[in-house]
């Protein structure tokens, strides 16, 4: 029976060390979205049915340059996922023993109307004809400021928190 030298030691151990890191690191990063495919904070979902009786999502890419944009088919993304929201007009989804607070990716000049889920706790801004009756007209969005009283009429804005964003509407 031959004993390992210091040398022979050290090299074990990064080699298992190597493979730990290069190979089944990505394994387990990869893995763990399939296992839990629900967005984390900071992602971007897309409702998956407009029809359909509950708010579902699927996620998609965020534009990095103009969180704002629509033509990446974003229509909210997540705040925080927690016991509750925190401040804000967040629409909350449950989640288990949680829940998913997601923000509206409105648009500067995008009419909206209310929609009421069964799985939220309120309303959900839809994209709808500006023409329609009780449409509300997106007139500004202020980043990194989470205050109303930025907006004309504070009383149909919205305000979130995390991330700071206020959403400034009127009356189309």
């Amino acid at each position: 029976m031959s004993r390992q030298t210091g040398f022979e030691k050290w090299y074990f151990r990064v080699i298992i060390t190597f493979f730990a890191l290069v190979v089944f690191g990505p394994m387990i990063y990869f893995g763990a979205r399939e296992i839990w495919p629900d967005p984390l904070v900071g992602e971007c979902v897309k409702q998956v049915d407009h029809a359909a009786a509950d708010l579902t999502f699927e996620e998609v890419r965020c534009s990095a340059a103009g969180r704002s944009n629509r033509s990446t088919g974003r229509e909210f993304e997540v705040g925080a996922i927690a016991s509750t929201c925190p401040p804000g007009d967040y629409t909350a989804v449950p989640r288990g023993d949680e829940k998913t607070c997601y923000l509206p990716a409105l648009s500067v000049g995008v009419c909206y109307t209310t929609k009421q889920f069964r799985n939220t706790d309120r309303p959900v801004h839809v994209r709808v004809d500006c023409k329609q009756p009780g449409a509300l007209r997106s007139e500004d969005i202020v980043q990194d400021v989470s205050d109303k009283a930025r907006c004309k009429n504070p009383a149909m804005s919205l305000a979130f928190s995390e991330p700071a964003r206020t959403v400034c509407l009127a009356k189309a």
